[in-house]
């Protein structure tokens, strides 16, 4: 038990670090990426959120959550996550093409925000998303892990990273891997990615209210469905938000 107990006491420290980093390092980038959300919800545009893989949790995690902000659009396709199998999604976020179905999909335009996270930021699909917003006149945020990112080679034919088509990076401060949890003799276990970039999804979301809220305007947010009275309130915001997709 004691053995038990310092393991994931230490794993806890290193999960800390990250944490500690990330809010010491990405102050400026949270609050230019929440200005960028907040003008884009005052001119009635849309906020978008994508990931593939597991970090499709990171941008599930900004919709339909106790607290959270209905302004969202999420593109959660079951195919890019690994509900339908684990290597399907892996095999779309290598594809190029598949941008285009989405970009369409979700009829994404001028003014609107698209936030894509990608712990690699290497992967063909998401970044010719990218590519293809900022050429539409889109907002393009993403959350990565710059440690690997920046030295990754690249699966897009331009050869360059998700960074390279973005307006504002967001870095989930991760290790090279993600996995940065050294069990034994170079046995790497503990990915941040997830944990880390539920946290930025939250951060960013309580930022972008604050400041719609000192607009003294309503700040659209979900309740938990288990509370009394919450579903007409939930309901009330998704026939408000979530009806643009």
């Amino acid at each position: 038990m004691g053995n038990s107990s310092s393991l994931l006491s230490a794993y806890s420290d290193q999960i800390n670090l990250v944490l500690q980093t990330f809010q010491n390092t990405q102050g400026k980038a949270l609050e230019a990426a929440s200005n960028f959300i907040v003008e884009a919800f005052l001119s009635k545009k849309r906020f978008l959120v994508f990931g593939s893989g597991h970090s499709h949790m990171v941008a599930e995690e900004f919709y339909a959550r106790a607290g959270g902000l209905a302004y969202v659009t999420p593109i959660l396709q079951n195919e890019l996550s690994l509900t339908d199998h684990p290597l399907k999604s892996t095999l779309i976020e290598r594809t190029l093409d598949m941008a285009k179905v989405y970009f369409d999909l979700y009829h994404m335009e001028k003014g609107d925000v698209l936030l894509i996270a990608s712990n690699s930021g290497r992967n063909a699909m998401p970044i010719e998303l990218a590519k293809m917003a900022k050429e539409a006149g889109l907002t393009v945020i993403v959350f990565i892990n710059e440690k690997q990112s920046k030295v990754i080679s690249s699966r897009h034919p331009s050869g360059k990273n998700l960074a390279s088509y973005s307006d504002i990076v967001i870095d989930n401060c991760g290790a090279w891997g993600d996995a940065g949890f050294e069990l034994a003799d170079g046995l790497m276990m503990g990915s941040s990615s997830t944990i880390v970039g539920a946290y930025m999804a939250q951060s960013l979301s309580i930022l972008v209210a604050s400041k719609i809220k000192a607009l003294d305007i309503e700040v659209p947010v979900f309740r938990s469905s288990n509370l009394d009275g919450a579903d007409q309130h939930n309901k009330e915001l998704m026939d408000r938000f979530c009806k643009s997709y």
